[in-house]
C-alpha cells in the first residue's frame, strides 16, 4: 500500500499560496511601508515632504514590526524636540510665518500676473 502523499507533495504551488493567504496582511503591509518609506527619502534629496513620507511609512511598518515602532518613536521624540527649538523664541516664530506669507504670496503673484 503507498502512503498518503499530503498536498504539498503534489503541488509546491498549493503550498506558496497558502503561505501568501496566511501572511497576506503581513505581506500587504511590509510592501506598502517599505515604498513609504523609500519615497520618503527620495523624496529628501527631491522637492516633496521627505520627513512626512518617512514617518508616514515608519507608521505602516509599525503596525506589523517591533523595530519600526521603536524608530517611529525615536522620530516623534526628535520631532518634539525639534518643534520646541523651532517655537523657543518669538522672532523664529514672526520669521516662520512671516516666510510662510510671503512664500504663498509670491505664488499667488506668480500665477496672478503671468
Amino acid at each position: 500500500m503507498e502512503p498518503e502523499r499530503s498536498c504539498v507533495d503534489l503541488n509546491p504551488f498549493s503550498a506558496i499560496v497558502r503561505f501568501i493567504g496566511r501572511s497576506g496582511k503581513r505581506i500587504a503591509v511590509t510592501i506598502a511601508g517599505f515604498t513609504v518609506l523609500l519615497a520618503g527619502l527620495v523624496m529628501m534629496v527631491t522637492p516633496g515632504p521627505g520627513i512626512l513620507g518617512i514617518i508616514a511609512g515608519l507608521a505602516i511598518l509599525a503596525s506589523e514590526y517591533a523595530w519600526a515602532e521603536h524608530m517611529l518613536d525615536k522620530a516623534k521624540q526628535k520631532a518634539g524636540r525639534a518643534a520646541k527649538v523651532a517655537t523657543a523664541s518669538p522672532l523664529r516664530v514672526v520669521l516662520a510665518v512671516t516666510g510662510t506669507v510671503a512664500g504663498i504670496a509670491a505664488v499667488v503673484l506668480w500665477f496672478a500676473l503671468r
